[in-house]
């Protein structure tokens, strides 16, 4: 089965909110990565759109011929991330690790107890402490499901990002542990390391998260 792929999913909708400085989101550290490649960032992708990165896409987009607005629009972003090809083949057995998945897995966030508590149907399974979004950028409150599952996002994001559905927001991991059990974030929701790869492998796309005060 042949499957084309034009550029990486991602909304075009959510391209804006990319480029918003000290924005954090795992594709930020992809273009970075690319940046780097071609000379244009030179520190360590964090994951974060800060200074540097504006200044690298703006001279990227001086090189391209493009308007040097340091955003990054829909066109820098399909001159950034060429067009792939890739054929995949059907797996003759599922993947022991989605075996592991909750059958009617859902999460609750309790924002006022800085709490993420993992359910089976309506069994609580585990607890965990959360930092969540600073008064400036609150975590939204609403229901919301699991959208993307991503291994390693790199810099502040952490080991796994779990993303949500509503734009940029998700619940990851961290390099900052002492910050959990804070409002320090731009609205995700930080878990320490361990704990995030632990929710990562019991939970699917699809899983309900229902975020509360």
């Amino acid at each position: 089965m042949n499957i084309h792929f034009l550029y990486p999913a991602c909304r075009l909708a959510l391209l804006p909110t990319l480029s918003q400085l000290d924005y954090c989101h795992p594709l930020i550290a992809q273009l970075q990565e690319k940046l780097a490649a071609r000379g244009l960032y030179t520190d360590t992708p964090d994951g974060v759109y800060n200074l540097l990165t504006q200044e690298a896409v703006t001279r990227f987009q001086q090189e391209e011929n493009l308007p040097a607005t340091g955003l990054l629009n829909p066109l820098t972003f399909s001159r950034l991330w060429a067009a792939r090809h890739l054929t995949l083949s059907p797996a003759s057995q599922p993947q022991q690790r989605a075996q592991l998945a909750l059958p009617r897995a859902n999460i609750l966030i309790a924002k006022q107890r800085r709490q993420l508590t993992l359910f089976d149907g309506n069994t609580p399974l585990r607890n965990y402490p959360v930092a969540i979004g600073k008064p400036a950028t609150p975590t939204p409150l609403g229901n919301y499901t699991i959208i993307l599952k991503h291994m390693n996002p790199g810099g502040i994001l952490g080991t796994r990002w779990l993303g949500l559905s509503l734009d940029s927001y998700g619940i990851h991991g961290t390099t900052k542990p002492w910050l959990i059990g804070q409002m320090v974030s731009n609205g995700c929701i930080r878990m320490h390391n361990a704990h995030v790869e632990e929710v990562f492998t019991l939970v699917r796309v699809g899983t309900p998260v229902y975020i509360r005060d």
